[in-house]
């Protein structure tokens, strides 16, 4: 048997990591802000995954380019496979960046695709939070998004509503009071 201690975590060229077990008791560092992102798609029809494989590519593209640009904010990601999709949790220095990044490289080419393609197959989501982040009164420092997907989440939780012209942007979203 061979017993590992202090391990660090690897990751691949191709955006891949394998983390080994760190013994003993650990905490973090202390940081003022940070934004934790949650995002995933789920394949609503599992026997037609012509229709929804593509976005296996598309996660693994986006992760490969935040991984080659760590100036673009983001300092972890995970991806977890699960029996209908994936998830990714991902830890940003702020939510600035992150909607920046939204905003450009493959992350707005994967939603504009999802939105061409889109026809039940397969279903979307992300759930920002805002950690230490001081919050104004017209903020309440989260917000969510599912696109053809059961109430799971955030949504599950604290239910949901339709998007309206209010509410179309994640930015839009994070800047409205809770009501």
């Amino acid at each position: 048997m061979v017993l590992l201690s202090n391990i660090r975590e690897f990751h691949y060229p191709n955006g891949g990591v394998v983390t080994e077990i760190a013994s003993g008791t650990t905490t973090t560092e202390p940081r003022e802000t940070l934004t934790l992102f949650l995002l995933g798609f789920r394949a609503n029809a599992l026997l037609r995954p012509r229709r929804w494989w593509w976005l296996t590519t598309a996660f693994r593209e986006m992760e490969a380019e935040l991984l080659a640009a760590p100036e673009r904010g983001l300092l972890h990601s995970r991806t977890l496979v699960g029996a209908r999709g994936l998830t990714s949790v991902q830890y940003w220095r702020s939510t600035e960046e992150l909607m920046r990044y939204a905003h450009e490289s493959g992350h707005a080419r994967a939603w504009r695709e999802f939105y061409r393609r889109r026809d039940g197959s397969a279903g979307i989501w992300h759930e920002v939070y805002e950690i230490g982040v001081p919050q104004s009164p017209d903020s309440r420092g989260y917000e969510a998004i599912y696109v053809d997907i059961p109430r799971m989440g955030l949504g599950r939780a604290l239910g949901t509503r339709p998007v309206t012209r209010e509410t179309r942007s994640a930015g839009d979203r994070l800047a409205r009071a809770a009501r």
